[in-house]
């Protein structure tokens, strides 16, 4: 589907620049944010390979473990059946990659952690709860460094691209609040 939408607005983008006569105008642009797009990959590229190599280093270390006896109370309280030890550590390594605003990097995790408890749902047909509140609390997880949006922002021209860290993370408290007390609310629920 996606093809189909890129190629009707470049076939749109040719027919509008030849009708206009900016034929050469759309050649320009059109290198000009291939070259963008290469230059924005590799600066993401990097962040992401900073933020797999400290979680690795901190799996390794035995960080992680720790971090997840120091959670426990807290893990106990989004998940209350028992997970077991490794889908627990990878579901922290998620969270703390979140947490610091690892953008694309806790994608690894989250997608590892997401098959982990799938593979512990006990009814393959619906996601479990434990599945629901993970993704829930993921999707809403406080940044406290948001680096890819300075970044980005940086790069955008932003005069003061840290200005988004604490309205970042008061928006994140509320809507990690909210989207614990939804999947809170309707795993009491019989479905």
């Amino acid at each position: 589907m996606m093809n189909y939408i890129w190629a009707g607005m470049l076939v749109l983008g040719i027919l509008f620049a030849v009708i206009n006569g900016r034929l050469n105008e759309f050649s320009e642009g059109l290198m000009k944010s291939c070259t963008d797009g290469v230059y924005f990959i590799i600066g993401l590229a990097g962040i992401m390979a900073v933020w797999s190599g400290i979680m690795n280093i901190a799996k390794e270390t035995g960080l992680i473990d720790f971090v997840a006896n120091k959670t426990k109370p807290f893990i106990r309280f989004l998940f209350p059946l028992g997970l077991k030890k490794d889908t627990v550590a990878m579901i922290l390594m998620s969270f703390t990659a979140n947490l610091f605003g690892a953008g694309n990097s806790a994608t690894v995790f989250s997608i590892r952690a997401m098959s982990m408890l799938d593979a512990e749902n006990q009814k393959r047909e619906r996601a479990s709860n434990a599945m629901c509140m993970f993704i829930a609390v993921n999707m809403s997880m406080v940044q406290l460094v948001p680096i890819t949006v300075v970044k980005l922002r940086s790069e955008a021209g932003s005069i003061n691209s840290g200005s988004i860290i604490i309205p970042g993370i008061l928006a994140g408290l509320v809507s990690m609040a909210a989207s614990i007390l939804v999947c809170k609310f309707y795993e009491r629920k019989s479905i």
